[in-house]
């Protein structure tokens, strides 16, 4: 599948996306990305999305292709991740909207992003180091080390 740049867009989230952002982070490709693995519940997603939009240093957008929401990347001061829908991954949609997330951080003034990608997720670290960020340390939950922590100068 070729995907057109011209058919990704963004557009910031909104608290109707709030249930389509919760079906995303618990599918198990995307939870297994995360500190916590385990599916959450609307209550606790909720509280974190009402915690997000209260929080000034804090940015999403939904991606969306071909007028279909797709996934969400967010900024929550400085620190940058993405996820997409399970049928969606693996298609070019991320190398069309990371530019596009790129422009809006720039235009809000930021110089660096950071990220974390888990030891296992070499698929995930392969894009990142693509997408000019590099290693930058060690992250470890629990005193165990569970992935590298990542930057990118944006200057």
């Amino acid at each position: 599948m070729k995907i057109n740049p011209l058919d990704v867009k963004l557009r910031p989230v909104n608290q109707d996306d709030w249930n389509f952002i919760l079906e995303i982070r618990n599918q198990e490709e995307v939870r297994n990305a995360c500190y916590d693995t385990s599916i959450i519940d609307y209550s606790t997603h909720e509280a974190y999305m009402h915690k997000l939009d209260n929080t000034p240093n804090c940015h999403q957008w939904i991606i969306v292709y071909k007028n279909e929401d797709v996934g969400q990347a967010k900024v929550d001061d400085l620190v940058f991740g993405y996820m997409l829908s399970d049928e969606y991954r693996g298609k070019g949609i991320w190398q069309s909207a990371y530019p596009l997330v790129l422009k809006e951080v720039k235009k809000m003034g930021y110089t660096k992003l950071k990220g974390t990608v888990k030891f296992n997720q070499k698929k995930q670290l392969e894009i990142a180091l693509g997408l000019g960020f590099v290693k930058t340390g060690i992250r470890s939950k629990d005193g165990k080390p569970v992935g590298y922590d990542m930057e990118k100068n944006l200057e």
